[in-house]
């Protein structure tokens, strides 16, 4: 420890030049920003106060340049080059200063390391008491140099220490100094070595034991200080032929940039934002001018520039109400003047919602490709940093670029990430948003949501700029985004019908090589029919999951066929067949039972409108798209209805109590098989009572889900209503268990055959379940076809 504080200045010493250095390449990376922003960017005043109570970017007074003095030199390197008020842009990015400063910053950490090498080699070497004694033994020691505010003693060795180049050890005291040279002598006496003999033990200073180590503290600092010295001067001579460090002493003008502190004037409504005069580098309001990269180095974030979309409208499948609706802002980019003769406004903002998968990002690109205009395209999570400001920043930077390419179109996905609703209290009695955390102010998260407002306000429709945004959350969005003159149209993009389902599966399996013996057309129609509550994305990985399946087959090139559909399908809707852990004979016996019992019942209550086409107990996994894993399952094909009545959910709330009510029937006992379609049936039950108001008990009242699931949220009924609530529900749970049991217990003999079969095939087809149920009378039917052919 002695040791290590007296070299600890040295190797602060020797980090002092190149840090200096790497601050003042740094300072051009961190470039501070004008008063005027400090609200939305709270990092860089750390700048501020380490040099002055000034702050930087206020006008001179009466044109006077300020004095040299080094706070001022000091605040013009750090400076930023940019204000929120200023039509400049930072000085451009130069290509060739990336391999200067990535030299100079290697240069600066290989002096730090060497300086560190040159104070490591000379530490001594430590070993242990035992090791100690064991080396006095061998008559390896020449000499001991004991302190009494030291608890080491520096041992020096005749030669090296095994292992490594040091000759002298440290030993840790046990006792006290003058204990360990009696202990010494008695050795020696033992030893029968004579008094001129003995090994030397001497008492010195700190710095005796410090010039133990053999290390010279004047070379190391005069080394470091030469090698740091020629990597300044060579960068002070870079900078001079650059141009840059004369700059800091002109006409206060910064680091990195070429623009001299002005005074900051307001801007008037009828101004204009300036194009900037360098396309396509980095316009960040907060970075000083010269930036050598073209990223954030905080976070990556690439400079802001147009993507580039080769989607259409033709390659759209489906969406054809959203087509028309979009088209309306292709038409006034293309030809603004037809609208503004009649005194039109285009909408300043679209907000496209809907479930994920449904296109929302196609649609927007094609949008772009039709229009023939500038499209930028970032995702909500890329505005939301940990760092203050950034967020705000980058909103501002993406404005402005699009602005300065205008007629452009900017397209924000994930909208609910950056756009969150805002509240007035957080959890913890502070200011703050949802996610975002307070923390004594206002967040990073709703910092960014008032810059994006507020750069929507500031836009005129006539520029051009139009705003688009996609999410699937819209419930969380907050209220500013989505009053007029932000976002002004809502365009709901939902679920594909069945006739767009036909044609996105004519687009994607045009892509595929598909057997000779499919009749494509009837395919289309079949998959259609099986496929409904999927979206776009879902069909894609529909056909593409099949084409994978048929390349697993010992024959491929034959191309894709139907079953290899079907166990793409099934794959996506259930899970992997988990065929290598198969099940034991009780287990499939329930499983057995309770997917006949399900499928029973959806085929003996008709208005359900759900038909069993297919009932396997081949165990699944849980990665299918309800969950439908487990020892088995049925596939239900629905029909595409919009409203149910009260019987109609009743009846399929039997649907999905039928494995729980064919377990009471054949067993006289349930398990734990069916506890996710009880929790189904609960749910239905619930929302029937509280929110639709089909219960005569709690009349025609409709209260909301707590979206949060928060049991301890103020809830908007009594304790006694909430009370009939659960009683109500819990009614009719009881009553559609009851009639399933009953309706079973009618049909036994059906419920035997389903269970007979499966326990022996362990898969039943559609045509396998119209025979075995064939003597009940059922209207049932594939819904959106009438041809009732299976696919396997």
């Amino acid at each position: 420890m002695l040791l290590w504080r007296k070299h600890f200045s040295y190797w602060k010493t020797s980090f002092i030049l190149p840090r200096l250095l790497l601050g003042i390449s740094r300072s051009r990376l961190l470039g501070c920003v004008p008063v005027s922003e400090f609200v939305s960017q709270n990092r860089p005043m750390f700048v501020m106060r380490a040099f002055d109570h000034t702050a930087v970017g206020i006008p001179t007074l009466a044109g006077k340049e300020p004095p040299l003095y080094l706070s001022n030199i000091c605040k013009r390197m750090f400076a930023s080059d940019s204000t929120s008020n200023s039509d400049k842009t930072p000085f451009p990015n130069s290509p060739g200063n990336l391999p200067l400063m990535w030299l100079f910053f290697f240069a600066s950490a290989g002096i730090a390391f060497y300086a560190g090498y040159l104070l490591n080699r000379g530490y001594p070497h430590l070993v242990d008491y035992d090791t100690f004694w064991k080396l006095l033994e061998r008559g390896e020691v020449e000499g001991i140099v004991l302190n009494h505010h030291s608890p080491y003693a520096f041992v020096s060795l005749h030669s090296v220490y095994p292992g490594t180049d040091k000759k002298v050890v440290v030993v840790p005291l046990l006792q006290s100094p003058e204990n360990l040279e009696k202990s010494v002598r008695e050795k020696e006496k033992m030893w029968d070595i004579p008094q001129d003999g003995q090994l030397p033990i001497r008492y010195g200073t700190r710095r005796d034991i410090a010039d133990q180590s053999g290390s010279s503290p004047i070379a190391l600092v005069a080394t470091t200080i030469v090698l740091s010295a020629i990597v300044i001067t060579a960068y002070i001579y870079w900078g001079v032929k650059r141009g840059k460090i004369s700059q800091i002493f002109s006409s206060g003008q910064s680091l990195g940039g070429t623009r001299p502190y002005t005074k900051l004037e307001p801007k008037t409504p009828q101004s204009s934002p300036k194009k900037p005069t360098v396309e396509g580098k980095l316009e960040s309001d907060r970075y000083s001018g010269g930036l050598p990269f073209s990223w954030d180095p905080f976070s990556g974030f690439q400079s802001i520039r147009p993507v580039t979309t080769n989607v259409k409208f033709k390659d759209v499948a489906g969406l054809h109400a959203s087509k028309q609706e979009v088209m309306e802002f292709v038409s006034y980019l293309k030809d603004p003047k037809k609208y503004q003769a009649l005194g039109a406004k285009l909408p300043k903002g679209a907000l496209l919602l809907g479930p994920p998968g449904t296109g929302k990002t196609l649609l927007v690109k094609a949008l772009a490709n039709e229009a023939d205009v500038p499209f930028f395209s970032m995702a909500g999570s890329e505005f939301v940093e940990v760092i203050g400001g950034l967020g705000a920043s980058r909103i501002r930077q993406l404005f402005r670029t699009a602005r300065a390419k205008s007629p452009a179109i900017i397209f924000i996905d994930e909208l609910d990430s950056l756009g969150r609703r805002r509240t007035a209290v957080d959890s913890g009695g502070r200011r703050g948003s949802p996610g975002g955390g307070g923390g004594g102010g206002v967040s990073e998260m709703e910092q960014t949501l008032n810059q994006l407002l507020v750069e929507m306000d500031g836009m005129d429709t006539a520029e051009g700029t139009i705003v688009f945004a996609a999410t699937n959350r819209a419930d969380l969005l907050d209220k500013a985004l989505l009053r007029a003159g932000r976002f002004d149209r809502h365009i709901f993009i939902d679920l594909p019908n069945l006739a767009e389902r036909k044609e996105l599966l004519a687009m994607y399996l045009a892509k595929y090589r598909l057997s000779p013996t499919i009749l494509q057309g009837e395919l289309i129609q079949h998959l259609a029919t099986w496929t409904p509550g999927m979206s776009g994305a879902d069909i894609a990985r529909l056909c593409n999951e099949a084409a994978l399946v048929a390349a697993r087959r010992d024959t491929p090139l034959e191309g894709v066929l139907r079953d290899d559909f079907e166990v793409a399908f099934e794959r996506i809707l259930a899970g992997a067949a988990k065929r290598s852990n198969p099940l034991s004979l009780p287990e499939r016996r329930v499983a057995a039972v309770q997917e006949a019992g399900r499928a029973l019942v959806a085929w003996l209550l008709p208005r359900t409108g759900l038909l069993p086409v297919k009932v396997s107990i081949v165990p699944r996994t849980m990665a299918g798209l309800e969950g439908s894993g487990g020892l088995g399952f049925t596939h239900l094909v629905p029909e595409e209805r919009q409203l149910f009545n009260s019987e109609e959910l009743k009846d399929r709330m039997a649907v999905m109590l039928g494995g729980r009510a064919a377990e009471q029937v054949i067993f006289n006992a349930v398990s734990d098989a069916s506890q996710r379609y009880l929790h189904k049936a609960n749910e239905l039950a619930f929302k029937q009572v509280r929110e639709w108001g089909m219960s005569k008990a709690v009349g025609n009242l409709s209260f909301e889900n707590d979206p949060s699931g928060n049991e301890f949220t103020m809830k908007p009924y009594s304790q006694r209503t909430q009370l009939l609530i659960e009683l109500e529900a819990q009614q009719l749970v009881i009553s559609a268990f009851t009639r399933c049991v009953e309706l079973l217990q009618a049909n036994k003999d059906k419920l035997q055959r389903l269970i007979d079969a499966l326990l022996q095939k362990e898969v039943l087809n559609y045509d396998e379940l119209v025979k075995l149920c064939q003597n009940q009378s059922s209207s049932n039917d594939v819904p959106g076809s009438t041809d009732t052919t299976p696919l396997s």
